[in-house]
């Protein structure tokens, strides 16, 4: 998990998890301690209840019946109880209980003893028993018991209860995580756009505008980004001065072999060669020209103007021959490429057609919201099977019958790696002959 929200957000939400799940177990079971103590206090009553009606009638049966006259011991198994047991073995018990009897110990217990006991009808019951001694000297053994259905029924609603409520809590708690994070990383998501941003546009980030915690961040981005503007400035200056430097022994050792070739001496290989060698140091210096191009990503190209330009120029130059050159490209399309890089890649594709076509070459477009496609077709013979990526190889020439270096798709596809695009070669469905795609990255500035 590598983004920071994503952590931010699954720690918020374990630690709302345990949260919930700790407040939970502590809250429930205090309430349920709260309800069982509050039930043992109802039955503390009950139990001096018994025990003053007994003091009063001495263990009379009818005189505690008639004293204890609560409802709930009037029905049977009511689920409300109490008995009194002497030591002589006398027996007073509420109407409730019928002809049954409660289980309850008959050894001595001067201190209250609560306790669970099974009661009659197989009802689960809670037991409070106390041994008395009357004024007139006898022992009594006084038990009241109620029957605990109800209080574990009200425990298991507070329980539920209290699970909806703290899951709606944990809800909101990963809900306030989640926009906690998102309100925190919001000036790390614009440092982004702004990093992007100025990668097509020159300009210092605004420092001031972050929180203190990047400005130093920010800072050193606006450095690093100057530097880098600084080196490949450099870099592409000392390219163009070798490119000048080359430029003219070239130029000199052409017109040698030139004037020797006029004298009637045989150099023809001597300038095939310094053919090569020129468009061999043409495409090195377009290679480095487009990387520092897009290590910039400053650049753009309107497709428009450049396609309707290469279609022009190609088509005056296919009608000598009776070809026909057909464009379709959309309005508003923007390619992420220095215009001079861009036309010599699709001016290399369009002069192979034009070398191989039989009537027409087709060059057209289309996009993506991220990217745009170039394609380059001719109906002429095609590539032979395999050799797709063969024609991409420098100096690579897969038919000799046609005038040429080998380098021309090279350049093309070296100038489009260089731009982070890409760039095959098929068999065209629509026209028979190669089918070239240049897929390129689309500038924001297209609609």
């Amino acid at each position: 998990m590598r983004s920071l929200r994503q952590r931010a957000v699954a720690g918020g939400a374990i630690w709302a998890t345990v949260v919930v799940l700790a407040g939970t177990n502590a809250v429930g079971n205090y309430l349920e301690d709260l309800t069982l103590s509050r039930f043992d206090e109802q039955l503390a009553a009950r139990h001096t209840q018994a025990v003053v009606a007994l003091a009063n009638t001495g263990g009379a049966s009818e005189a505690m019946l008639d004293q204890l006259d609560d409802p709930v011991y009037q029905r049977p198994f009511s689920g409300n109880y109490w008995q009194a047991i002497n030591e002589d073995g006398g027996i007073v018990v509420s109407r409730s209980l019928a002809d049954s009897l409660l289980p309850v110990s008959t050894s001595p217990a001067i201190n209250p003893v609560i306790t669970g006991v099974e009661g009659p009808a197989g009802q689960n019951l809670r037991a409070l028993s106390r041994q008395m001694t009357l004024d007139d000297g006898a022992v009594w053994l006084v038990t009241v018991a109620s029957s605990t259905e109800a209080l574990e029924a009200d425990q298991a609603g507070l329980r539920q209860r209290l699970n909806v409520s703290f899951a709606l809590v944990g809800l909101l708690a990963v809900a306030g995580a989640f926009l906690l994070v998102i309100f925190t990383l919001r000036p790390l998501s614009q440092l982004r756009k702004d990093v992007i941003a100025r990668k097509d546009h020159e300009g210092q980030l605004p420092v001031e505008s972050y929180p203190q915690e990047v400005q130093a961040l920010v800072t050193d981005i606006n450095t690093l980004l100057d530097r880098n503007r600084e080196i490949v400035s450099r870099s592409r200056r000392q390219t163009v001065d070798l490119a000048h430097a080359l430029k003219t022994p070239s130029a000199v050792l052409r017109n040698e072999l030139f004037e020797m070739q006029q004298a009637g001496l045989q150099v023809q290989k001597g300038i095939n060669a310094l053919d090569r060698l020129d468009a061999q140091l043409k495409r090195s210096f377009a290679r480095m020209k487009a990387t520092q191009d897009s290590a910039l990503e400053g650049s753009s190209t309107d497709l428009n103007v450049s396609l309707s330009r290469l279609g022009r120029a190609f088509s005056a130059l296919a009608k000598r021959t009776g070809r026909e050159v057909i464009t379709d490209v959309p309005p508003d399309l923007h390619a992420k490429i220095n215009q001079i890089d861009f036309e010599e890649i699709i001016g290399n594709l369009l002069d192979n057609a034009l070398k191989w076509s039989e009537t027409v070459i087709q060059l057209t477009a289309d996009a993506t919201p991220d990217q745009i496609r170039i394609i380059v077709e001719d109906d002429g013979p095609g590539m032979a099977e395999g050799g797709g990526d063969l024609a991409f190889v420098s100096g690579q020439r897969l038919d000799e019958s046609k005038p040429g270096t080998g380098l021309g798709l090279a350049i093309a596809s070296d100038l489009v790696i260089a731009y982070q695009g890409g760039i095959e070669v098929r068999r065209s469905v629509q026209l028979g002959g190669a089918r070239f795609v240049v897929t390129l990255r689309r500038h924001a500035g297209s609609d």
